[in-house]
């Protein structure tokens, strides 16, 4: 494993890598990277073929949620390869936190020189164990894309879909808590800060990194989807919560569980999109057949 790498903040470049990497490791008012912590229920799983390594962002003020997530990542073998990014809360637009957050696991990964990364959020569940069988069907999946893809989501919120095989789709998807990023996409998150001038997004999706990943051309997703999010408070919602604007989604937030929905709600979404791109799943199986 590499020594922390810290990284204050502010809008992270491909350089800022390079000139924070000596930063002091004690310094806890900074974004720092860190490996994961070695739980004694250790799994031993092979992810070769299917990822370089694994970044999982979780806030530094929230030690429940690394701790859950921690002991989510140990439970399927992916801890030796994974290295949690330790951010503040941004102090006024979580949004814009998210955002800089992924583009900061982007410039560290490709200062790494990795190509291939999982990317997770600090409330990812397995709903399903990727045993050897579908670790192979990963590895297999992902060779079978086209060369420009950009990300292969293990999890998702899918508004389109069209199967390309029986359990592969392409999609049109939010939600970045558990997906796998090719170079390209890193190099395109890289590149543009929150807010840059040219990021297109989804009409009625917000300003966030699902809305514009939602967007991008070259997604696809596993069929059926392997990481849901969790239940657990999100430091997001609540601050939706808090505020005191007349926006319908403000004033929704209040009530509404956003967190259980978010959690439940995806696995909905997957069977309403998959019930459109029915005609798609069995040419597919036909051509599968020939």
């Amino acid at each position: 494993m590499f020594a922390k790498a810290m990284l204050k903040w502010r809008t992270p470049s491909l350089a800022d890598g390079r000139t924070n990497s000596g930063t002091m490791a004690n310094d806890r008012s900074a974004a720092y990277f860190e490996p994961a912590p070695v739980l004694a229920e250790a799994v031993d799983a092979d992810w070769s073929g299917i990822v370089d390594a694994v970044y999982c962002i979780s806030l530094q003020t929230r030690p429940d949620r690394m701790a859950a997530a921690n002991a989510e990542i140990t439970r399927v073998g992916l801890a030796p390869l994974t290295t949690f990014y330790r951010p503040l809360p941004h102090p006024e637009r979580p949004i814009q936190g998210i955002w800089e957050s992924h583009r900061a696991v982007a410039c560290h990964a490709l200062e790494r020189g990795l190509r291939r990364v999982l990317i997770l959020e600090d409330d990812i569940r397995f709903s399903r164990l990727p045993t050897a069988a579908r670790r192979s069907r990963l590895a297999a999946q992902l060779a079978t894309l086209p060369a420009d893809w950009n990300i292969f989501f293990l999890g998702h919120w899918p508004f389109r879909a069209r199967f390309v095989a029986r359990d592969l789709v392409q999609v049109e998807s939010a939600c970045a808590h558990a997906y796998i990023a090719s170079e390209r996409v890193l190099r395109w998150l890289a590149e543009r800060p929150f807010g840059f001038r040219d990021i297109a997004l989804r009409r009625g999706a917000g300003k966030g990194i699902d809305s514009a990943y939602s967007v991008l051309p070259g997604c696809f997703a596993v069929f059926p989807m392997l990481v849901v999010q969790g239940a657990s408070p999100s430091d997001h919602f609540a601050h939706l919560r808090n505020k005191g604007g007349r926006k319908l989604h403000h004033r929704l937030m209040r009530w509404l569980p956003a967190e259980r929905f978010y959690a439940f709600g995806m696995r909905a979404a997957e069977v309403a999109v998959a019930v459109r791109a029915l005609p798609s799943f069995f040419r597919a199986l036909v051509r599968r057949q020939r």
